[in-house]
């Protein structure tokens, strides 16, 4: 016959008993460190233009301990590695631009210094036609003098243009310099980027994978450019066991409640821890519709068999109440009265058995209150016996 998820044997009994009553939520967790540091990629992949996820290409086994400057993964090149082909190429046709902006620059400054100097061969051939007029009429040496004053001034005009064009010429090469330059640039950070694709430990710790959408991040899954985390280095000298508790109990959940915990792995090792937090706001977890809430849990001690992951079963106190009489749940039966039900337990009586009824006060899991109807020391069956099935119950 089964009670509660228990497993109970025809005839068995039970002797009530006074002691302690504990009110408990018991839930299962999963232990992690308090303090955590992240093992990280390039945290700049965006900012060199790289949006799509990397691969990575190893990573050394999780539960490796490492030290300081060990290398513990290396990314993949190949878009970086392309970037920088692109960029190089737009190098390549800014250098070209460069070097044929020169050439028209010195085209440009080598024609306008002939033309100046031919303007001041013609400005002297001016200057000496005037002198040899002065024998002229007066409007021929007028004429000269007009003609003297024109090549003046265009002298003086193509003397500022080509101020101008020279400092066009050095604006454009300016320009094209500075392309040049920001795609050098570029490359140069890219460079540095891949340089920073074989990832080294911050410290000396035990490696743990962390979880991705796929399972854990390890070799051969991504890094992506917002969550360039690959895996972390947990603090072991202080842990946590995280639980999530259904939104029915949460409200029992007060910080620095005692919790007893145990292991899967280890059935014999207790710890004892308090509740550190509860969560405010609950959430989904998968495979279920309910809300539950996260609950952390500090070990109070911390042995050298622990690590991240191992699955824990936290059995978190609410209250004890001393001094009560206890009996198992299994012990109680109930049917309906009219509208009512009662609770009643079969008491052996000697060589009978009656069916009498209990008040129960609060119950946990296991056991129940019984604050009238049976006395310490009275046997009390676990199971329903066919003999006293139909009795009637002797109410209180």
């Amino acid at each position: 016959m089964v009670w509660g998820n228990k497993t109970v044997a025809e005839g068995l009994s039970v002797k009530v008993a006074r002691s302690n009553f504990r009110d408990v939520v018991i839930s299962p967790g999963e232990l992690m460190a308090e303090n955590t540091e992240y093992i990280n990629g390039p945290s700049d992949l965006q900012s060199n233009q790289i949006y799509e996820d990397i691969k990575i290409q190893d990573m050394v086994p999780e539960g490796t301990f490492v030290k300081a400057g060990d290398r513990i993964a290396s990314l993949d090149p190949t878009l970086v590695n392309k970037k920088i082909q692109e960029w190089q190429a737009e190098l390549d046709r800014a250098a070209a631009t460069v070097a044929q902006t020169a050439l028209d620059t010195a085209l440009s400054m080598r024609e306008a210094r002939d033309g100046i100097t031919n303007l001041k061969f013609q400005m002297e051939q001016k200057r000496l036609a005037l002198q040899l007029s002065k024998y002229e009429p007066p409007a021929t040496i007028r004429q000269a003098e007009i003609d003297l004053e024109k090549a003046e001034r265009d002298l003086k005009q193509m003397e500022e243009n080509n101020q101008l064009k020279q400092r066009q010429a050095a604006s454009k090469m300016q320009q094209a310099n500075a392309v040049v330059n920001r795609f050098q640039m570029q490359i140069n950070d890219l460079n540095d980027l891949r340089g920073r694709f074989e990832i080294k430990a911050p410290k000396n710790g035990l490696l743990v994978y962390i979880n991705d959408f796929s399972g854990k991040k390890k070799t051969g899954s991504s890094v992506r450019p917002w969550d360039p985390r690959l895996a972390m280095l947990p603090d072991l000298s202080s842990m946590l066991s995280k639980t999530y508790i259904n939104e029915v109990d949460v409200s029992k959940i007060k910080k620095d409640q005692k919790v007893g915990i145990s292991l899967d792995a280890f059935p014999e090792v207790k710890l004892d821890g308090i509740v550190k937090s509860v969560a405010n706001i609950g959430e989904n977890r998968p495979g279920s519709n309910a809300k539950v809430f996260e609950v952390m849990i500090r070990l109070n001690k911390v042995d050298s068999i622990l690590k991240p992951g191992m699955t824990t079963a936290n059995t978190i106190l609410i209250n004890e109440v001393p001094n009560k009489l206890l009996i198992p749940l299994e012990a109680v039966f109930s049917e309906k009265d009219g509208a009512k039900d009662v609770s009643f337990v079969y008491q052996k009586r000697g060589g009978a058995i009656e069916k009498r009824e209990v008040k129960l006060g609060r119950s946990n899991d296991e056991s129940v209150i019984v604050d009238k109807g049976v006395a310490e020391g009275d046997e009390l069956l676990l199971t329903e016996p066919a003999s006293a099935k139909d009795q009637k119950v002797k109410r209180l």
